[in-house]
């Protein structure tokens, strides 16, 4: 039997899915990989308990299998259980530490729990270990910015842009650093990239208008709000930055019809009502 760690205190979540372990071994002989498909399809009908219990099952028919502990290790990251799910993926890198999953699985749980530190070790560990994984990558970079290292997040996201260059995501991310690290005209290829492969994202086409806004270029800033109006009509705030736009480029008609749009899908947020009367005002 498998050998558990922290089996006292616990979680009222913990203490349900330990009930469902409770008939762990059925009267038919299981497979280890009929095990896992099995916990598979329970995770699938969020019946975490059960899925808990079958992927413990391939555990001990093959408790040297690094595959069948990381993905013990998972469900119970998703059910809460951090301390045996730290377990499962430290006895998997044990097994096989070459082996790029586990790091990565540890790195998500060390961040959740707070310590950046610790994840970005994992998450270097991972992007080393299969360097053609574009989100291994991201997630390394996006953890590096998270901990203030911007210039050592910079090559990562470089790279899972390059490795995925027709991923809008990735474009969005690089473009945000680049705007952090004031690359302003950098961030707006980036930007312009990202709404390009990823063309009903309306907030990507919002932070592209920003940097338009930010470079002086009010015209082009207009287009960028008014295609993420498009696609969410209702975004008081987008009507806003559109207000913005137009005010900049003196067309205060169209930047007042806008503000009021703002108000009144909006009506407790004072701050159109503020850019109301400073238009007002400057007329």
């Amino acid at each position: 039997m498998e050998d558990e760690e922290g089996a006292q205190n616990l979680t009222p979540l913990e203490h349900t899915i330990e009930a469902e372990l409770a008939p762990a071994i059925p009267t038919e002989p299981v497979t280890a990989p009929e095990s896992r498909e099995a916990g598979d399809r329970s995770m699938e009908r969020g019946h975490v308990g059960e899925a808990i219990r079958q992927y413990r099952r391939a555990v001990q028919m093959q408790s040297n299998d690094a595959e069948y502990r990381t993905t013990l290790g998972d469900a119970y990251a998703y059910a809460d259980m951090g301390a045996k799910a730290v377990t499962q993926y430290r006895k998997a890198i044990k097994i096989s530490p070459r082996r790029a999953a586990p790091h990565f699985s540890l790195a998500e749980l060390l961040r959740r729990f707070g310590k950046l530190h610790a994840a970005v070790a994992e998450y270097r560990l991972a992007a080393q270990l299969n360097s053609t994984n574009a989100f291994y990558r991201y997630k390394l970079g996006d953890a590096l910015c998270a901990l203030g290292r911007l210039d050592e997040a910079l090559p990562e996201l470089e790279a899972a842009r390059d490795l995925e260059p027709h991923n809008g995501f990735y474009h969005f991310w690089l473009g945000d650093l680049y705007g952090r690290l004031g690359r302003v005209s950098e961030a707006v290829i980036e930007m312009q990239q990202a709404t390009i492969f990823s063309p009903v994202d309306d907030y990507y086409n919002v932070r592209l208008g920003l940097l338009y806004l930010q470079m002086g270029c009010a015209a082009d800033a207009v287009h960028a709000f008014r295609t993420a109006l498009r696609i969410a009509p209702e975004n008081a705030s987008y009507h806003c930055l559109l207000g913005d736009a137009y005010t900049r480029l003196g067309r205060h008609a169209q930047a007042k019809a806008h503000y009021r749009f703002a108000g009144r899908l909006d009506p407790y947020d004072t701050a159109y009502v503020e850019r109301m009367r400073q238009l007002a005002l400057d007329e």
